[in-house]
Parts: C-alpha cells; structure tokens; sequence
C-alpha cells in the first residue's frame, strides 16, 4: 500500500510516527491549545541524494512503515503477555507474535492488532516497542476499531520506574479509543502522582467523526521539557504543562516506550458489549514514528 502522508509540504530541491492504563472516563479537561495549532511533515533533500522527514523540526529517528509481510519487525517490537489487563478487568488474553503472526500481522502494508475467540476465550496482541525515547514528537497513523466492547490503545510507559510504581513514574495515553462511554470517543490523557485514573489530566478527550475506523487519521504528541501537546491530524487539540513541581506532576523527564494493543472488554471497553463485536475485532496501524 502507497504510504499517505498528512499534511506533507515536499521540499524537493532537485525536482524545482496500563502494566495499568487510566481506569476511568472521567479525566481532567485539558486545557485549550494558544500556541502551534498544527504542525506538518516536511520531506527534505539532502546533499548526498537521499530524503529525510522532519517535523516542526525535528528529524525522523525511529520508524516502522510496515513495509514487509509477516511477524512484526522483532528489532524494533517485543510482546507483552498475559491476561486480565493488569487490574483493568480486560477479556483477552494477549500472545507473543515474535515467532508466528496470530494476532499480531503485518500485511498490505499495515500492521493488523487482531483480537479473536480461541476456545471460547479472546486473544489479542500487546506490541511494546524495545527502544525508548525522551522527548521528541510521537506519532501514529490509524484506523481505529471504534466499536463499543472493544479499547484499542496506543500509548507510553516509562522505561524505568524510577519514581516508583503506577502511577508515579507516569503514562502517557496518546490514543485511547472508548465508543463504550459515547461513540467515536477518544481519550488523549497523562497520568501521574497528581493526576491518575478518573483524575488524569485531558489532553485531547474529543468526540470524533464516524470514520475513525474507516479512514486513517494520525495522532500524536508533542513532548518537550515544558509540556506535552496532543495532535489529531496535525492539529492540536490540547496541552498540559510542566508546572515545576517535580516528578508528583511532572515525572515525563525519563524515557518512555511504545504501546499498541488492542483490549477487548474492562473499564474502559465495556463487557456489556463485548458480544457486540461477534468474536473479531481489529486495529490497524499504517505507521509509527519518533522525530527529535
């Protein structure tokens, strides 16, 4: 599949990217963006001939385009495993893909988050990405499963926890899909010792348009030393800033990994609807990239 990308202003010179998430709907209403409404991907040339992406800029250092077919790319992806969600009351039961593409395939360009019935019982994937970042923008362009029963995420833990355990060495949800509490509704939220669970400060709680599961749209976070900002196609939707407390507000100054799962049922899928999805559900990634 021909990559689209957002919001691209070519500068061809030649030619003339929750262990326990937020276990509530109700989070903190974040606060209104005054400052880089939008940003934009920009496709440069460099002396040799080669092309680099950058954006507001900042250069691409860490990718994956999905570009091949099977397993994901065990370089730069490893599973965590496991049932129950964490403490999140979740359905599925998540497997290690590094061998076998199950639940986890990369086909057509994308990679496809498979959750299915096995023996009366859903499995799905929980894809961590084994390089970690501080700082830089984040991003990933989706199609996301929007159907109520089912909680696609993509999101960062902290590498190491060296403020302590959840939520005080923090979280950041860049993506959280929850059609359960009303539909098309999506979750950008940052968890700390001051703000957690039904309590997580807002960065980007909208309802979105129908067509989240049928057209790709990017989302994303900018992540600087003074405030992390939330992007929907390049838009940013709202920010939270570093108030100089320390890490009981402000524990984003470590390196953070990715996440991409897909959960099926628990606080914020909603097992009232599980039976809704008919045994499948899918979240689809087109891809995930680190510009610092």
């Amino acid at each position: 599949m021909k990559k689209q990308l957002s919001n691209i202003t070519r500068l061809l010179l030649l030619s003339g990217v929750a262990v326990i998430m937020s276990t509530s709907c109700m989070f903190l209403p974040q606060k209104e963006v005054e400052e880089e409404p939008s940003v934009s991907t920009e496709e440069k040339v460099n002396d040799d001939g080669t092309t680099v992406l950058t954006k507001d800029g900042r250069t691409l250092v860490w990718q994956d385009e999905f570009n091949y077919t099977g397993v994901p790319d065990v370089t730069k992806w490893k599973y965590q495993t496991g049932a129950n969600g964490w403490g999140n009351n979740e359905l599925q039961n998540y497997l290690d893909n590094s061998t076998e593409a199950k639940t986890a395939v990369v086909e057509d360009g994308v990679l496809k988050i498979k959750a299915f019935k096995e023996n009366g019982k859903w499995v799905s994937a929980r894809l961590n990405s084994k390089q970690s970042w501080k700082y830089g923008f984040i991003e990933g362009r989706l199609k996301i499963t929007d159907r109520k029963g089912a909680w696609p995420a993509f999101w960062m833990m902290p590498q190491n926890s060296v403020y302590g355990g959840w939520p005080d060495s923090g979280e950041i949800d860049i993506m959280e899909n929850a059609p359960n509490v009303g539909n098309h509704k999506v979750f950008s939220t940052l968890h700390a010792t001051g703000h957690n669970g039904g309590s997580g400060a807002g960065i980007g709680s909208k309802f979105y348009d129908s067509n989240l599961s049928s057209e790709w749209h990017t989302f994303g976070v900018m992540w600087t030393e003074e405030k992390i900002t939330a992007y929907y196609d390049d838009v940013a939707v709202g920010s939270y800033g570093n108030d100089g407390s320390g890490p009981v507000n402000w524990p984003y100054d470590k390196e953070f990994y990715i996440i991409l799962n897909l959960a099926i049922g628990g606080k914020l899928g909603g097992d009232a609807y599980v039976n809704s999805l008919n045994g499948q559900a899918e979240f689809l990634v087109d891809y995930v990239r680190v510009y610092q």
